[in-house]
């Protein structure tokens, strides 16, 4: 009887396994792949302000195949083409949080809320205020140093600049 009930249960494992694996193999062969640089252009949306900071979307748009994307936007001040740096990168305001795994449809945006601090709130002395004529975006295996024009004052002896997670849409929240 012991015997009977070993080879029941072997078989009932086994055929788990084998209808585990097919849902695993058939799930893999229909996944999206990851967005390309290629097929990824940028552009920023209007500024909304509130206390002190002014919140600008900064939009990706998905101009080829369905593909997926997630993570958080680098983004740093710079001045001119070929860019240079100005000031420290912008602080991640999501650290801690799991970024979502976003399906990209062709013609379709994702985005994230770039935060600029009003540069006067600070002291000169902590602050440096300088005007970018730009900013720089890298999203981590995406897209590495694309340049958005867009006129800020940022300081160079701070962050000034805040970015989060991306979610669905072009407002940035």
């Amino acid at each position: 009887m012991k015997l009977a009930k070993y080879a029941v249960a072997l078989t009932l494992v086994a055929t788990s396994a084998v209808v585990v694996s097919t849902a695993l193999n058939s799930a893999g062969s229909t996944s999206v792949r990851p967005c390309t640089g290629a097929q990824l252009t940028l552009s920023h949306g209007a500024p909304q302000g509130t206390a002190g900071t002014t919140f600008v979307p900064v939009v990706i748009t998905n101009h080829g195949r369905t593909c997926t994307i997630e993570g958080v936007p680098a983004v740093r001040a710079v001045l001119g083409s070929p860019a240079h740096p100005l000031g420290p990168f912008a602080r991640n305001l999501s650290m801690g949080e799991m970024p979502a795994l976003h399906v990209l449809n062709k013609g379709k945006s994702v985005s994230s809320a770039l935060g600029v601090v009003e540069s006067g709130n600070y002291p000169p002395a902590t602050c440096l205020a300088r005007d970018a004529s730009g900013v720089e975006v890298t999203l981590a295996r995406f897209f590495t140093a694309r340049y958005l024009r867009m006129p800020i004052s940022v300081c160079t002896k701070r962050a000034s600049l805040t970015t989060q997670l991306i979610v669905v849409g072009s407002t940035g929240f």
